[in-house]
C-alpha cells in the first residue's frame, strides 16, 4: 500500500528538519523564544487583514462627502483617507473588527520585537557567532518602527497630523538637506497626496517585503548557528546549542501559540476601541490641535522634544536645534548603541570565544551598566511624552514637572548604573569565591 502525500511529506520533514536527521534543525521553545514567535504570529495576522483592509482605503486628502453609518459624521466633507477608514469601520460588516484585529497586532508587532531584542542584549545572546543576526534584529526594529509610524498616517486623523507635523519639524531641522527634504517628503505643505501615497506603498509594499526578506535571513542564521539557550546542569550548552527539533515540536507549538495568540487578539478586539477614527477625527489644516498626541510608539520622540531645552547653535556651518538633537541625534546615538554594543563589549572584554547558552543579566558589569543606563534613559523619554497630563493629575505647573523630568534624566539613569554595576560585581565576586571553595 502506497503511503498517503501526508505521510510521505511527514517523512521528508522527518529527515530534513526533524528528529531523524542527520543534522537536525534545533529551536529554542522557552519563554524567551514565545516572544519572537509572537511577533511572527501578529505579523502574520497584521499581514492577513492589511491586505484585506487595504482594498478599501483610499491614499488621499481629496475632500469627500460621506454618507454612511456613523450619524457623527453623516453629510460632512471628509479628507478621502480618514472618509474610506471610517467607511470600513462604520459600513462594511465586520470591518470594525478587522480594524481592530489589525491595530491591536501592532502593538503586539512592535512590543515583541523590542522584548526580544532587550532580552537578546540582556543576556549576551549576540555573542559570536551570532553578532551578525544581531544586526538582522536591529534592522527588523527600524522596519517594525517605520511600519508603526506609516500606518499611524494612514487614517489621516488628528493623530496622524501630530505625527506629520513632528516629522516636518524634524526633516526642517537637519543641517544643509532640511528644507529641501521636507519639501520633498510633505509636498511642501501639510496635508498633501504626496505623504499619503508615499506612506501607502511603505506601508503596504516596500515595508512588509523588506521585513519579510530580513526575517527570512534572520531565521535561516539561527537555524544554521542552532539557538543560544539557558543553561541547563545535565547539558553542556557552552560547547552544543540544544533544542527542540523544528519539526514537529517547535512546529506544533508554534501553531498553538499562533492559536492561541490571534483567540486573544480577536477577544481584545471586541472589547477594546482600538484607535477608532471616530474618537479622533480627520486631519483638517484649520482645525488641528496641540493637544492630541501621537501613537504610543512615537512617545520616545515627543518626550524627547518636551523635554531638551531649547537649543539654537551654529557649529561647523551647522545649525543645531532641541529638534534636531531630541528626535534624530538622541534616538541615533541609541539605536546605534544597541547595533555596536557586540563589538565594543568584544573587543574591550576580548572575547573572541563561541558561546551557546545565555548568561544572567548581572553575569557582566560593562553590559548590565550599559543595558541600565539605555533602558532608564529611554524609559524617562518616553515617560516624559505625558507631561502634561502629569500637570493635569497632580495640579502641578508643567514647567515644573517638565524640570522634574529634566532632572530625572540627568540623575537617574546615572544612579541605576552605578546600582546596577555594583550589583553585577557582587554576583560575580560571589560565584567566583563559591568556585575558589568548591575547587
Amino acid at each position: 500500500m502506497l503511503p498517503s502525500p501526508v505521510a510521505r511529506l511527514t517523512e521528508k520533514l522527518d529527515a530534513t528538519i526533524g528528529r531523524d536527521a542527520e543534522r537536525p534543525s534545533l529551536w529554542p521553545v522557552g519563554f524567551g523564544a514565545l516572544i519572537s514567535h509572537a511577533a511572527i504570529v501578529a505579523f502574520l495576522v497584521l499581514t492577513v487583514t492589511g491586505l484585506v483592509l487595504t482594498t478599501a482605503y483610499r491614499p488621499s486628502t481629496e475632500l469627500v462627502t460621506y454618507t454612511g453609518a456613523s450619524e457623527l459624521y453623516d453629510g460632512r466633507e471628509l479628507p478621502a483617507a480618514f472618509a474610506s477608514v471610517l467607511r470600513i469601520s462604520e459600513d462594511l460588516p465586520g470591518g470594525l473588527l478587522l480594524r481592530r484585529l489589525h491595530v491591536a497586532a501592532s502593538h503586539v508587532f512592535l512590543i515583541a520585537i523590542v522584548a526580544h531584542l532587550f532580552r537578546v542584549l540582556a543576556t549576551g545572546a549576540f555573542r559570536r557567532p551570532r553578532m551578525g543576526n544581531h544586526l538582522v534584529g536591529v534592522g527588523l526594529l527600524l522596519i517594525a518602527l517605520g511600519f508603526t509610524y506609516t500606518g499611524e498616517l494612514m487614517p489621516f486623523s488628528l493623530v496622524a497630523a501630530s505625527s506629520l507635523r513632528i516629522l516636518e519639524a524634524v526633516l526642517g531641522s537637519i543641517p544643509f538637506l532640511g528644507e529641501p527634504l521636507a519639501q520633498l517628503v510633505t509636498g511642501g505643505e501639510l496635508p498633501s497626496d504626496r505623504i499619503l501615497i508615499g506612506a501607502w506603498w511603505l506601508h503596504i509594499v516596500l515595508l512588509p517585503g523588506a521585513f519579510t526578506g530580513l526575517l527570512a535571513w534572520h531565521l535561516w542564521l539561527v537555524h544554521r548557528r542552532t539557538p543560544a539557550l539557558e543553561r541547563r546542569p545535565d547539558v553542556d550548552v557552552d560547547r552544543l546549542g540544544v533544542g527542540r527539533p523544528l519539526w514537529p515540536d517547535a512546529v506544533a507549538r508554534f501553531a498553538l501559540l499562533t492559536t492561541a495568540l490571534t483567540t486573544l487578539l480577536v477577544a481584545s478586539s471586541v472589547a477594546v476601541p482600538w484607535a477608532d477614527i471616530e474618537l479622533e477625527g480627520p486631519f483638517m489644516a484649520a482645525e488641528a490641535t496641540n493637544s492630541v498626541h501621537p501613537a504610543w510608539a512615537m512617545f520616545f520622540t515627543t518626550g524627547s522634544l518636551r523635554v531638551i531645552p531649547a537649543i539654537d547653535v551654529v557649529f561647523l556651518g551647522m545649525r543645531i536645534t532641541n529638534v534636531l538633537v531630541a528626535a534624530a541625534v538622541i534616538p541615533g546615538i541609541l539605536i546605534g548603541m544597541v547595533a555596536l554594543y557586540p563589538f565594543i563589549e568584544r573587543r574591550l572584554l576580548r572575547d573572541d570565544a563561541e558561546h551557546h547558552a545565555l548568561d544572567h543579566p548581572l553575569d557582566v558589569p560593562m553590559r548590565a551598566g550599559v543595558m541600565t543606563f539605555m533602558t532608564s534613559v529611554a524609559v524617562i523619554l518616553t515617560a516624559s511624552a505625558g507631561v502634561d497630563v502629569l500637570s493635569s493629575w497632580t495640579r502641578i505647573p508643567v514647567e515644573s514637572v517638565v524640570w522634574a523630568f529634566r532632572a530625572g534624566l540627568l540623575v537617574l539613569p546615572i544612579l541605576l548604573t552605578i546600582a546596577a554595576v555594583t550589583a553585577s560585581r557582587r554576583r560575580v565576586e560571589r560565584f567566583r569565591t563559591r568556585a575558589e571553595a568548591a575547587s
